[in-house]
């Protein structure tokens, strides 16, 4: 009895062709469905709108805005005084600026100026005449002069309020020249036509010419009464 062999190469399997062929069918609708779909979509076209600008319009729209300026806030109003208690006095107004003092005397009651006048005096062009007369005077004569013209500077110098005008160095009591050294203690100097007491120690230089110490003091004012008996003018 003979016995088959099998074939070297095996049938496929009935169903296996009919799978490969629904399989391939499947992916070719769905490719042609796809197709279909894309060709179906409509496209549209856009249109971008250009505008031509000059480089100075480019410039101002490109150019960083400056930022905001804010208005600076109002000022509080000050705030009204408020009103004195009733039991507290008002305030007091407020006195004066004080007014410049003279230069204080010393122990001897005298002011001791630290400065010379005289000589800016006879500087002045108004004591031409005083200048060219004093060579001419007795040397006694020529120390009073030059004494009373530094009296009437450092009488100004020292209190403003005096103007003097003119100085007699005895009115009221005799001089004493020792040296180069004047003493009086009974002057008088005029000052806005009114006569006050005066007495100053004065010190000239070895050739009369000017005058290196002066201490002086003021004293009251001298009544009108007794200006023609002490030889005191009112105006001249």
């Amino acid at each position: 009895m003979a016995i088959a062999r099998p074939s070297r190469f095996a049938l496929p399997a009935p169903g296996l062709p009919v799978a490969a062929i629904l399989h391939a069918a499947l992916l070719a609708w769905l490719a042609s469905v796809a197709i279909q779909t894309f060709e179906s979509v409509p496209i549209t076209e856009q249109s971008v709108e250009v505008e031509l600008q000059t480089p100075e319009e480019f410039e101002a729209l490109t150019r960083p805005k400056p930022p905001p300026v804010t208005a600076p806030a109002p000022a509080a109003p000050p705030l009204p005084e408020a009103p004195p208690k009733p039991d507290e006095p008002a305030p007091s107004p407020q006195p004066p600026a004080p007014r410049p003092q003279p230069a204080p005397a010393e122990a001897d009651g005298m002011v001791h100026p630290p400065r010379m006048l005289s000589q800016q005096v006879l500087a002045n062009r108004r004591s031409r005449e005083t200048v060219a007369m004093l060579p001419r005077l007795a040397p006694d004569e020529r120390v009073e002069q030059l004494c009373g013209l530094e009296a009437m500077g450092q009488i100004h110098d020292w209190q403003r309020d005096f103007e003097p005008d003119r100085v007699t160095a005895y009115a009221l009591a005799a001089t004493r020249l020792s040296g180069r050294v004047l003493t009086a203690e009974g002057a008088a100097f005029r000052s806005r036509q009114h006569w006050y007491e005066l007495r100053f120690a004065c010190t000239v230089s070895a050739d009369l010419k000017r005058v290196t110490a002066f201490a002086f003091h003021v004293g009251g004012p001298i009544p009108r009464g007794r200006w023609e008996a002490l030889g005191l003018p009112a105006v001249h």
